[in-house]
């Protein structure tokens, strides 16, 4: 099945595909977060915020009609958690082009996102109504807004920050399918991450299928194939730069130019998800960086439990 008019083929497969949470975490995937830091390095005062969150759901006029009417680049979003962040919204429209503008209205539920073009929109719009967007475990609904362009008077800090952080992250225009691979380099590994643990971090963006880690002029790797393009896209730009525990253990993403993993063996060095009955065959644990190290428990202030 193919969607005429969208920046990449959207392959049957993807249909009924449920997301995953869409959670961005703190500075430190398992450690003790930071307060969120504007583009400049400091942190607007809270009581700013919400007095420009308040301003800005003032100049939005809303309409709750059930269809996704006439097509427009400017995405209006319902029923979203009142905790998500722009960083959690941005990463809905990725996968289909470039996020130039993103508004929240926490108090609403609501959020309205603008992308490059109208073709990118359409293609957006098509996928979420066949697949149901996922934020924080929260089915969302996804329609073209009335307004043809986002304009907002008041510079939300976090908003700029997270759409520059965005910028060159989306989709590249007139491609194919997207790969599913991510190659993850693990930085200033203090303490071992495991295949597990790699699991439970990326199983928060989508279905994880299948792990393989590996150690490389003495750094470690790992390739981790997830169901689709969009997780991907959700989970590299999630997490890329983010610290798996307090001030250590760095991830670096970037997409592989693997289409998919061949997984031999189900240990702590590889695991395939979708094949449970694979043999277990050699495991070999000396001689890894952090091996042997387990971090304080005051360093896993997250719990990435399901």
């Amino acid at each position: 099945m193919m969607l005429s008019g969208v920046p990449f083929p959207l392959a049957q497969t993807f249909i009924n595909m449920q997301r995953e949470s869409l959670k961005r975490g703190s500075d430190e995937l398992l450690g003790i977060g930071h307060p969120q830091m504007a583009a400049n390095g400091s942190s607007p005062p809270m009581v700013h915020l919400l007095e420009n969150q308040m301003n800005e759901a003032k100049k939005v006029k809303l309409t709750d009609g059930n269809e996704v009417g006439i097509p427009s680049k400017v995405i209006h979003i319902r029923s979203i958690p009142t905790e998500v962040s722009e960083t959690e919204v941005i990463s809905l429209g990725l996968p289909f082009g470039k996020v130039t503008n993103v508004l929240l209205m926490k108090k609403k539920n609501q959020a309205f996102i603008e992308l490059e073009g109208e073709s990118h929109a359409q293609a957006m719009v098509r996928y979420y109504n066949e697949v149901s967007p996922m934020i924080r475990g929260r089915p969302c609904f996804v329609q073209y807004s009335t307004h043809k362009e986002l304009k907002t008077t008041q510079v939300n800090p976090a908003a700029q920050a997270a759409l520059q952080a965005a910028d060159g992250a989306s989709a590249p225009h007139n491609t194919e399918i997207p790969k599913t691979v991510l190659r993850v380099i693990v930085e200033n590994m203090l303490y071992p991450v495991t295949v597990d643990v790699m699991h439970k971090i990326f199983s928060k963006y989508g279905t994880v299928q299948k792990i393989i880690t590996f150690t490389k002029n003495n750094t470690f790797q790992a390739l981790i194939q997830m169901a689709d393009p969009i997780a991907a896209y959700s989970a590299k730009f999630s997490l890329d730069g983010q610290n798996v525990y307090t001030a250590c253990c760095t991830l670096k993403i970037d997409f592989s130019r693997l289409d998919a993993l061949n997984v031999k063996y189900n240990n702590d060095k590889s695991r395939d998800f979708t094949n449970p009955n694979l043999p277990g065959g050699e495991t070999i644990t000396g001689g890894l960086p952090g091996a042997g190290i387990q971090p304080d428990p005051q360093h896993m202030a997250l719990n990435l439990g399901k």
